[in-house]
């Protein structure tokens, strides 16, 4: 048996990462091919275990978040390709493989922002976004909105994931930290943007500052 050298990342080689890939493709597969109930009864254990696994991975997900160094470090894991792969299974990430590592929403951060910095766009007053109600503006062309959340505020694209239609009609469940689609019932968590409705339909989200009681926004 070899071991790693101490310090050595382990790290899933793109051939190998294909191989998993069809392991899993024909494991389906041959579901699709039982029985009605023994397919129903498969699938109910896949999904058993994809929520067992998404609920883990969504945990560590947001304890790096919360850390500086752990932030880095998840940004650095995203771009290996198996990570990647894992997180799309489970709706964390973007699926498309052709877009770079989605960048979570920053917490709010009390700097001094010039005016003037480049692709920073001033929003609305701080104390007027409410965890209750979103709060919608637009900048440079982008349709924003921004949410108020246990620790700060978070901002978004103002667009559904789903198809695309405004969200700044929609229902803030404090408790819950979700914002729920007035279109289609579509939930959202408020803090990630991540959809808990259909996991491929994830809020894009923008940075966000507040600075002298003022919120700015870096759209893309």
């Amino acid at each position: 048996m070899t071991h790693e050298p101490d310090g050595a990342a382990a790290t899933v080689h793109a051939d190998d990462l294909e191989t998993l890939a069809r392991a899993v493709d024909r494991a389906v597969a041959e579901t699709d091919a039982l029985a009605p109930d023994a397919r129903a009864k498969a699938v109910a254990l896949r999904e058993a275990i994809e929520a067992f696994h998404r609920a883990g991975l969504t945990t560590i997900v947001k304890r790096l978040k919360a850390d500086p160094r752990g932030k880095e470090l998840l940004f650095e894991l995203v771009d290996d390709p198996g990570v990647h792969a894992l997180f799309a299974m489970h709706g964390i990430v973007r699926s498309s493989p052709a877009a770079p590592a989605p960048q979570p929403p920053l917490e709010l951060v009390q700097i001094q922002l010039p005016g003037t910095a480049p692709g920073w766009h001033q929003g609305p007053r701080a104390d007027a976004v409410t965890a209750e109600k979103p709060v919608a503006f637009e900048a440079g062309g982008t349709k924003i909105i921004v949410l108020r959340v246990r620790d700060g505020l978070r901002a978004f694209r103002n667009a559904c994931a789903h198809v695309g239609l405004p969200l700044d009609r929609g229902m803030c469940d404090p408790e819950a930290g979700t914002i729920t689609c007035p279109w289609h019932g579509f939930r959202f968590d408020a803090d990630t943007g991540e959809c808990l409705s259909a996991p491929q339909c994830q809020l894009e989200p923008f940075p966000v500052r507040v600075t002298d009681g003022v919120v700015w926004v870096k759209p893309p």
